[in-house]
């Protein structure tokens, strides 16, 4: 990220760069990103490298598919998305964040140190899993599956830190890559066999895609569509979430003005009692330190699209085939959009484009059609983790030292997040 952001400063809202030996159209500016995600969404589709490379690995989901097949994806897909459908998972994501922190009594009880990171990666990945699947996190199926998916995110993150030997190259650290992902193949298809048996809607996101229905041919998904979709929201759904809630714990532990407030919210409107999904809307400042946080450590920090046709964005020509690359981390920054860019403040977001789910200028969960249509699902679980953490605990970090974000797969840390957990002030 060092690199763009240099090469930003030196040369503008939009530059030619080359990457790992490949041509790019670099792009900075909001009024760009609106013309390829919004304005000429149709000439800009999801493919170059990037894509290839995941969709070899992860499948033609929903978050990896091009056009034509896109659109279909997401008409079958929508439904399982709409807000009651969200509500319905409310109760899964309460009790599995009541479970994770009953398990940090002991840790606490011990005096032991949290790593946050590894904390939140864990409990966002049971949340999707028991979402995906509604199957006891103990089950050993379930266990199987969620170390497997533990294991293929922590190889493919050490890939990208040093991408020099090919995935195909039998190294160890790709050897277990690629068993892992043989496992997650096969845990899969055995859902979905044992699923397609009973018949029955388990509530589960694989249950409403498998009665989901094309409107116009009447087809249902096939098992290896189901496969796709199901790799896709593991990989793009809990990393995401626990990638950002790492870096709230982390701006919270940096701002104790910040954490008064939120607590006092939190006492306020739920006093004392479990947050449901219906008091979520009232959690307003939780939210907007949510989406201050997304601003200036987005989990999808790099995006890619490549031009169908030839164009012009900013008076300069794209032909077709050019690959287009901008960079979230770097647009949340942009100085005409946002005053003193640096600034932790989730106050900007009181007055900012209210009600506005795509205010100019910011791009955590993308624009246009391919919004991502996991947001609201992954705004609940967020605040209701935040509120039930802070009911209980204090997450006091055990160093004062700056956290650098290193660009993987996500938006991650440098280095861990460690903290001890104390009582809330006055408990």
């Amino acid at each position: 990220m060092t690199f763009l952001s240099e090469v930003i400063e030196e040369y503008g809202d939009i530059v030619s760069v080359d990457l790992v030996g490949m041509p790019f159209v670099l792009i900075n500016h909001p009024a760009d990103v609106d013309h390829i995600l919004k304005r000429h969404q149709r000439n800009y589709d999801r493919g170059g490298p990037t894509y290839t490379m995941a969709r070899a690995m992860f499948g033609n989901g929903l978050f990896m598919a091009a056009r034509p097949g896109w659109l279909r994806q997401r008409r079958l897909l929508q439904p399982a998305f709409h807000r009651p459908r969200i509500a319905a998972f409310g109760e899964l994501m309460s009790d599995t964040i009541d479970s994770t922190l009953n398990s940090w009594q002991q840790v606490s009880a011990r005096g032991a140190n949290l790593d946050v990171r590894a904390e939140m990666s864990r409990l966002t990945l049971r949340v999707v899993v028991r979402a995906l699947f509604a199957m006891d996190p103990a089950d050993a199926m379930t266990r199987r599956f969620t170390e497997a998916v533990a294991t293929a995110t922590r190889e493919l993150s050490a890939y990208l830190r040093f991408p020099l030997v090919p995935l195909a190259v039998p190294t160890p650290g790709h050897r277990r890559f690629h068993g892992a992902l043989r496992v997650l193949d096969e845990v899969t298809y055995e859902i979905i066999r044992r699923h397609r048996e009973d018949g029955h809607d388990r509530g589960s996101l694989l249950a409403m895609m498998m009665h989901a229905r094309d409107a116009d041919t009447g087809e249902g998904m096939t098992d290896a569509e189901l496969r796709d979709e199901v790799f896709a929201m593991l990989f793009a759904g809990h990393e995401t979430t626990a990638s950002t809630l790492t870096w709230v714990w982390y701006l919270i532990g940096r701002h104790p003005a910040v954490e008064q407030r939120l607590r006092a919210e939190i006492d306020q409107v739920l006093g004392g009692c479990r947050p449901t999904m219906d008091v979520l809307p009232k959690l307003e400042y939780t939210r907007r330190v949510i989406e201050e946080t997304l601003r200036l450590y987005p989990p999808a920090w790099q995006i890619f699209r490549k031009a169908a046709e030839d164009d012009e964005i900013g008076g300069y020509p794209i032909p077709a085939g050019t690959n287009v690359l901008w960079c979230s981390y770097h647009m949340h920054r942009h100085r005409e959009f946002w005053d003193d860019p640096e600034r932790f403040d989730p106050d900007r977001f009181t007055e900012r484009d209210s009600g506005n789910e795509n205010p100019t200028g910011y791009y955590p969960f993308g624009a246009g059609p391919r919004l991502c249509i996991g947001n609201t699902f992954a705004m609940a679980e967020m605040q209701l983790a935040i509120a039930m953490i802070l009911q209980r605990h204090r997450l006091v970090p055990i160093a004062d030292k700056t956290i650098e974000p290193s660009a993987l797969l996500t938006l991650g840390a440098a280095r861990p997040l460690v903290v001890r957990l104390e009582p809330p002030a006055g408990s």
